[in-house]
């Protein structure tokens, strides 16, 4: 499983926060699956900081993205940074940049400013991907992400994509969308209890 991400379309950026939550009284930042996840959120929020033109973090999330590797709950996993590194290599982004970004602490900055902007949407997400478009989420049809956005677009000349006649929106299309959904806090307290040597 791999880092969740919520797209804010109607701004067209990813937020890689996705179910995480954050602890306040002890500043800890807990992720749905495990230290891997929340080490690539870190990785992407740094990459969308460094490069902020989305044709180009969004590659290198990709790649990430479609490793396919497995993330170990409470663990962080070695793996993970060949993985960010290879996509780097392969995106032509530099290394170091992220990685200075992740040592200084300023990744996790970005995370706390991606935790407030999930935590303040509305209405409040209920699993990822969470998609919106113009601050409607389109739940369950984020498949037809294309369709919503083209309908939502007000400009004279319609980009190639919504030109297309096949753009319509079925229900029948959406009955069974694949998503991921936010842990009740008490099962993320209680996870963070029980790891921090609680009894």
């Amino acid at each position: 499983m791999s880092p969740k991400l919520n797209l804010i379309s109607n701004q067209r950026r990813l937020v890689p926060w996705g179910n995480a939550q954050y602890v306040k009284p002890n500043k800890t930042i807990i992720c749905q699956h495990g230290e891997d996840e929340c080490y690539l959120n870190t990785i992407h929020a740094c990459a969308i900081s460094i490069w902020p033109d989305p044709r180009k973090h969004f590659n290198f999330i990709y790649c990430i993205e479609n490793q396919g590797l497995p993330i170990k709950d409470n663990q962080h996993s070695d793996g993970m940074e060949a993985v960010w590194k290879a996509c780097s290599a392969r995106s032509g982004m530099d290394q170091k940049l992220i990685k200075d970004c992740y040592d200084s602490g300023y990744g996790r900055k970005l995370l706390l400013q991606y935790a407030t902007e999930t935590d303040h949407l509305y209405p409040k997400h209920l699993y990822v991907p969470w998609v919106t478009v113009n601050n409607q989420p389109l739940y369950d049809k984020y498949e037809d992400f294309i369709t919503y956005v083209c309908n939502a677009y007000k400009d004279k000349d319609l980009v190639r994509a919504c030109l297309s006649n096949s753009l319509k929106v079925t229900e029948e299309k959406f009955s069974r969308s694949r998503v991921c959904y936010v842990e009740i806090r008490s099962q993320i307290q209680q996870r963070l209890h029980c790891c921090s040597g609680g009894t």
